[in-house]
């Protein structure tokens, strides 16, 4: 399920995004629904209120940890006295020692009290502008949400360098120097898509891990795909010869992309790390992990929304750029 909805996201991102090709403008149509997509996905990505799964209250409870969390109100009875709720998923009483009024209500905040053995009732919320939930998860808490963001940023740069490669295959082949223009442009989409991967990811790490950055592995894999591609850029700068500038910048894009799944999708989890899916978790991360993991169904239908959004938004900075450079002839 999980593979289904990433690689539909990704497929139908692209069919759409090359409408109606890479070298005409957008029609008004698409420009709108880019517009109202992007909207909706913000909308999709801060909204949402975080609620912890029962199967999680219970944990939470047996392990005695003392944090605010939220319930959604479900399979519950309240005792003649009103101050008891029983969940029959959960283990424990919840007390409602103030009196809330929780029959109106759709969620509870609650707070085990490893003293007593039981929940308490610290206040009454509802869903917010979009009526679903993403999961709770202690060490993340609101932290997660970036996830949403900061992923798909990655995954987009993984996709502009293979359109630059491919493109560069392309000249080889063709010799037409319209396809230097593309590959050129889609690699400096990438490396656009790649610093605002490693923003976002710097933020999460601050928050997460206490600095802004670490040296972990996905951190620093990231930095050399940086590097490798900044030096494409100043390869290019060097050559005045507009032939072999475009033939040697093509055969270095070729070579540049044999990196990007090693330090992509390889080396992050072949070393130990901080960043989910490193070598000793036992899982390959969120995203590619086979299980649930963190990612519910409520999230994963967003994070495959928001890849869908971010592929057509690549491919209208990409159609950008592309008629920016046949226009000034920069080849």
């Amino acid at each position: 399920m999980k593979g289904l909805i990433i690689a539909s996201s990704v497929i139908l991102g692209i069919i759409i995004g090359l409408i109606p090709n890479l070298i005409k403008e957008k029609p008004f149509w698409w420009k709108y629904l880019i517009g109202v997509l992007f909207i909706l996905n913000l909308v999709l990505i801060l909204s949402p209120v975080l609620v912890s799964d029962h199967s999680y209250a219970n944990y939470i409870a047996k392990t005695e940890i003392e944090e605010p969390i939220t319930l959604e109100l479900k399979d519950y009875t309240i005792n003649s006295a009103r101050d008891t709720l029983i969940i029959s998923t959960i283990n424990y009483p919840i007390i409602n020692n103030s009196n809330y009024d929780v029959t109106t209500k759709e969620l509870i905040e609650v707070k085990f009290n490893k003293q007593n053995k039981h929940f308490s009732i610290i206040g009454t919320k509802d869903y917010s502008i979009i009526p679903i939930s993403y999961p709770l998860i202690l060490e993340l808490k609101e932290r997660i949400k970036i996830m949403v963001l900061h992923v798909p940023t990655a995954w987009i740069s993984v996709l502009a360098y293979l359109l630059s490669m491919i493109y560069s295959v392309m000249y080889l082949r063709k010799r037409d120097y319209k396809y230097d223009i593309y590959a050129h442009s889609a690699a400096g989409v990438g490396v656009m898509f790649t610093i605002l991967a490693t923003v976002t990811g710097m933020i999460w790490a601050k928050f997460n891990w206490g600095a802004y950055w670490n040296w972990d592995p996905r951190q620093t894999s990231i930095f050399m795909l940086l590097i490798i591609y900044f030096a494409y850029f100043g390869l290019r700068s060097a050559i005045e010869n507009s032939e072999t500038r475009a033939r040697l910048s093509s055969v270095y894009l070729i070579i540049a992309f044999t990196t990007v799944p090693f330090f992509v999708f390889i080396l992050p989890r072949i070393s130990s790390g901080l960043h989910p899916g490193a070598a000793g978790e036992g899982t390959a991360g969120p995203v590619l992990g086979g299980g649930a993991e963190m990612l519910n169904h409520n999230l994963l239908i967003t994070f495959g929304y928001s890849l869908f959004c971010f592929t057509l938004l690549f491919f209208w900075i990409l159609n950008l750029k592309i008629r920016t450079e046949l226009l000034n002839k920069k080849w």
